[in-house]
């Protein structure tokens, strides 16, 4: 997969990761288990924002391809249930491994409640997603434009081609990927 490609990938998935990595260090620093909750409301909040703010790409040129199927709605809570609850169970897990990991090497006392420091493990991860997805966004639009305008001119060429009129019988042609020439005899 070229890089350029990739980069813009990477950083949708940045967003993601960044609260990964937020539970996991929540669960090695022995912060509230409340964090799991909080942290997956938060990314649920944010990937829908983010689904809102900056479409994908990929989803418009979906639509683009696509154009016989009827529009479906524009529902900004679809799928935020199922979302938050693999959430909530992912985290779930995630924090209690890296607890569990925790408590290897020092003793374990979790906090009893939320601290107002705490919020910087949903806020961070946040702001890198947002990031993340609008310069992800931005790239995406513009290798969009570069692919529509070649698709565009590869049409015109085709449209330039027609007009001309057809090749005589004589020609080469290509079969297969392979130019046939009528002029020299089959071996």
């Amino acid at each position: 997969m070229p890089a350029a490609l990739l980069f813009p990938i990477l950083l949708r998935v940045a967003g993601p990761i960044a609260f990964l990595v937020s539970v996991a260090t929540a669960g090695i620093l022995n912060r509230s288990f409340m964090l799991v909750p909080l942290l997956a409301l938060a990314a649920t909040l944010t990937t829908n924002l983010i689904r809102q703010v900056t479409p994908s790409p990929a989803l418009e040129l979906k639509d683009m391809l696509s154009a016989e199927d009827a529009p479906k709605p524009n529902n900004p809570l679809r799928g935020i249930i199922p979302r938050l609850a693999g959430g909530l169970v992912g985290y779930a897990i995630l924090f209690a491994i890296a607890a569990g990991l925790a408590a290897i090497f020092q003793t374990t006392e979790f906090e009893p409640q939320v601290a107002l420091a705490d919020v910087w493990f949903a806020i961070i991860p946040a702001m890198i997603a947002f990031v993340g997805a609008w310069v992800s966004a931005r790239i995406g639009a513009n290798q969009m434009a570069g692919m529509m305008s070649q698709m565009q001119e590869a049409f015109s060429q085709m449209q330039a081609g027609q007009a001309q009129g057809h090749a005589d019988e004589d020609d080469a042609f290509t079969f297969e990927g392979e130019v046939i020439d009528p002029e020299k005899p089959d071996s």
